[in-house]
């Protein structure tokens, strides 16, 4: 081995073990704390010195085989539970102990298991462990990490993050532990409106949990992506300084984990230490991480003193439960002075109920709290509050804006007098009404207007006024003759005068989209010489009307024009049912009863296409047919007359019904039809008493003998026009004599808002309530029964019965 290869060998080896002692002492100072305090607190019970109280905590480490620091962290933790670390005193420093009785000398204390959380006696010595390793953190991340090394890992924690509340309310991370870097660098910024366990935190000053990734799925669902904190549950805990909230942290277990009481106040007492350790890590970085209070900042404060408006800084005060009740003057510029004459130092420290009541008797104050609840930006208009202070009411016509500030709200204010405010008001309706003011004072060259009529004119802004010749070339030129003998109106005298007129610019005739103003005036007479004295007026934008009239003026005529077309059509609809109703039927066929119904829509241009026909054939059958077309109106009448008479002519041919079904379903795919159909065919042969028939679609027949009532079972068939290779199947139904049988479309059964089936029932206890043999009064009866005719559709109803 070469010279050099050995002094690299020794320089490493050097190295090594220097960082090896820098490492054991860094250690050896996280519990030296420890272990001083808990000597300090021997020399107290045993009145001994501080050599011979170490001697005692080294015989107690020998006699129980455990650490010394553990042994140390133990005796403080039964006189200073985690629970004086939770109260409201100020946590920089681990609190002082209790007159509690010592251990036995040489007594173990049972170790804490290694696979679970401490039991509730081990929380304070783990407290006091944990102070003292996160004082010689030396930055955010190495707080972090000694957080969970010392006071989470037993409570399984596997990560932990810690961000700090930014001046808007959003969330800056500064340290983390067991996050990958990917995801520390992806949620480095949190705004202050996103719905997170940590905003969620910083926001209601309460701790948050989530015990799976199911709930915080329902909890969050407009999160997308991994969240911050791998694991199963996820806590997120408010950091505060004292009584001042300054961020929050974030913690994630693998599995699923509930913390008892115990393990809770211990969770609390370590936030406050924690966020009294990050205070003193960050401002000792301060320029990497900034003030974490700009408000105490000289240069802040500065700035806001260089404002000329009024500027408060508050605080919020919180319930337990995190609830804003309250807000707290924190700060207040050189620039405040409020409307009872108060300073700043008059306010700063004071509460908000108890400077301004009024306020909150009038819901301001509520506004304040919901910025400092919700994080959203509050501006006001200009109102009047009223103040009683020292007995003496105070009034003041302002405009306050609040904005989220850390936690809390910065609040400024504008007072105006009471002429501003009505100017503003005036103003503002102007600007709403397109309504611009003016006048003219007898022997003025000007016109005085007010901003909005230079506006509405499309003038420039300029000096105040406005020269007869300059609004003149602003009117359209048809219309200046009409604006100026309504002028020679009102300098003659003749009060009040309007005038209307559109601004010159493209567009004429019917299409002209040019704006229409409408000038209303009277005059100021000279009640001395009955002369004028002044002239004063209105304009005021009246397009939107004159548009709104042509448009109704338009649909008025298309309505008129779309009511006679309809009329015409429903004639013409009514003309050809009765045309097609009417049509010869052939030879009556003894002991055959037919009974027939057709209701049209009680609506008027609600027209369908609702048919029926009984046709006695050459061969005695009786063709009996009843059908639908969808749709109504002229459309659905031709359907239903294209489709009634083909079904005539195949019926003269002697084809079964399946096989006329299947043909006309052939024709109206072939045609490519607009509509499609539901029909019920049947041939009736008198001399066998037989029913042959079939369907496409349509609703089944009843039939009726000796009170039975029942629908007939549907055969296979598919509505007309739907699909070219539908296939059609037949029935036969014997007739003996008395069975009647009810054939319908769907207008006798169907009503808005009720299903099929209970209209069917309907029709079936209709029909078995008959007890006449009348066929005419049976049909009758059911109409009456079903409510018909059907509002919104045609009613068809045919009845056979065989004698």
């Amino acid at each position: 081995m070469s010279d050099d290869s050995v002094d690299r060998a020794v320089l490493q080896a050097t190295v090594d073990r220097l960082r090896a002692e820098v490492d054991g002492l860094r250690a050896a100072m996280r519990t030296r704390g420890v272990i001083e305090q808990a000597k300090g607190l021997l020399t107290q019970r045993l009145s001994c010195t501080p050599d011979q109280a170490f001697e005692e905590l080294v015989r107690r480490s020998r006699d129980s085989n455990r650490k010394v620091v553990e042994l140390a962290a133990e005796l403080l933790g039964v006189a200073a539970p985690p629970e004086a670390a939770g109260t409201e005193a100020e946590p920089e420093s681990p609190p002082g102990p209790e007159p509690v009785p010592p251990p036995a000398t040489g007594a173990a204390r049972p170790q804490p298991p290694s696979d679970g959380p401490p039991p509730a006696e081990g929380f304070a010595a783990r407290y006091h462990l944990a102070a003292s390793a996160l004082a010689s953190a030396d930055g955010p991340d190495d707080l972090a990490r000694l957080l969970h090394q010392y006071a989470l890992s037993p409570l399984g924690a596997a990560a932990v993050v810690l961000a700090l509340l930014e001046p808007d309310g959003a969330l800056r991370l500064v340290g983390s532990h067991g996050v990958p870097a990917h995801q520390v660098s992806q949620w480095q910024r949190i705004p202050p409106r996103t719905a997170v366990p940590l905003t969620e935190a910083a926001r209601l000053g309460t701790t948050v949990w989530v015990h799976s990734r199911e709930e915080f799925a329902v909890r969050y669902p407009d999160l997308t992506g991994e969240d911050l904190i791998p694991g199963r549950t996820v806590c997120a805990v408010p950091l505060r300084s004292g009584q001042r909230l300054i961020g929050a942290m974030k913690l994630g277990w693998p599995e699923d984990f509930r913390p008892d009481a115990a393990a809770t106040r211990y969770l609390s007492a370590l936030a406050r230490l924690t966020a009294a350790q990050l205070v003193r890590v960050v401002s000792a970085d301060a320029e990497g991480f900034g003030p974490l209070e700009p408000a105490t900042e000289p240069w802040f404060r500065a700035v806001l003193d260089a404002l000329l408006d009024p500027v408060l800084i508050l605080a919020a005060v919180r319930e337990p439960t995190g609830k804003v009740v309250d807000l707290r003057v924190e700060h207040a510029n050189a620039a405040t002075v409020d409307m009872a004459d108060r300073t700043g130092e008059d306010i700063v420290g004071h509460r908000v109920t108890e400077l301004y009541p009024g306020m909150v008797a009038s819901g301001t104050f509520q506004q304040l709290l919901d910025v400092a609840a919700t994080g959203t930006p509050y501006e006001g208009q200009i109102e009047q509050f009223i103040e009683v202070v020292g007995g003496r009411v105070h009034a003041s016509c302002m405009k306050l804006n609040a904005t989220p500030f850390l936690d809390g709200v910065l609040v400024s204010w504008r007072t105006h007098d009471e002429q501003e405010r009505r100017e503003t008001q005036l103003a503002q309706a102007q600007r709403l009404a397109r309504l611009g003011t003016w006048s003219w004072q007898a022997g003025a060259g000007r016109i005085a207007c007010s901003p909005e009529l230079r506006r509405l004119l499309r003038l420039p802004e300029g000096s105040e006024g406005l020269e007869p010749g300059i609004v003149l070339a602003a009117i359209a030129p048809e219309d200046r003759d009409e604006v100026r003998a309504a002028a020679a109106r009102v300098l003659a005298g003749q009060s009040p005068a309007t005038a209307e007129f559109r601004l010159a610019g493209l567009g004429s005739g019917a299409g002209d989209t040019r704006r229409s103003l409408r000038a209303m005036a009277e005059t100021v007479p000279d009640t001395a010489s009955g002369g004028v004295v002044a002239v004063r007026g209105v304009v005021q934008d009246v397009t939107a009307w004159r548009r709104t009239e042509q448009a109704l003026t338009s649909t008025r005529s298309q309505l008129a024009e779309q009511r006679r077309k309809t009329a015409i059509e429903h004639r013409a609809v009514q003309a050809l049912q009765h045309a097609l109703m009417d049509v010869p039927r052939g030879p009556h066929e003894p002991g055959l009863e037919v009974a027939v119904r057709y209701l049209p829509a009680e609506r008027e241009g609600k027209v369908g296409g609702d048919w029926y026909d009984v046709l006695t054939l050459p061969n005695g059958a009786v063709l009996v047919v009843v059908g639908d077309v969808s749709g109504h109106g002229l459309r659905a009448a031709a359907g239903m007359a294209q489709l009634r008479h083909a079904l005539r002519g195949m019926a003269y041919t002697g084809l079964p019904p399946q096989e006329m079904l299947r043909r006309l379903n052939g024709m109206l795919c072939h045609e490519r039809s607009e509509y499609i159909a539901t029909v019920v065919c049947g041939l009736l042969d008198p001399a066998v008493r037989t029913l042959t028939w079939a369907r496409a679609g349509h609703l089944p027949p009843v039939v009726a003998l000796d009170g039975s009532v029942r629908l007939l079972g549907l055969p296979d068939g598919l509505v007309l026009g739907a699909a070219p290779a539908a296939r059609y199947q037949s029935a036969e139904l014997p007739l003996p004599p008395g069975r009647t049988v009810l054939l319908y479309t769907d207008g006798l059964v169907e009503r808005r808002g009720d299903d099929l089936g209970s209209g069917l029932d309907r029709l079936l206890r209709a029909v078995e309530e008959y007890r006449a043999a009348e066929l005419e009064g049976c049909l009758d009866h059911v109409l009456r029964r079903l409510g018909a005719p059907n509002p919104q559709d045609d009613t068809c109803l045919v009845g056979l019965r065989l004698h």
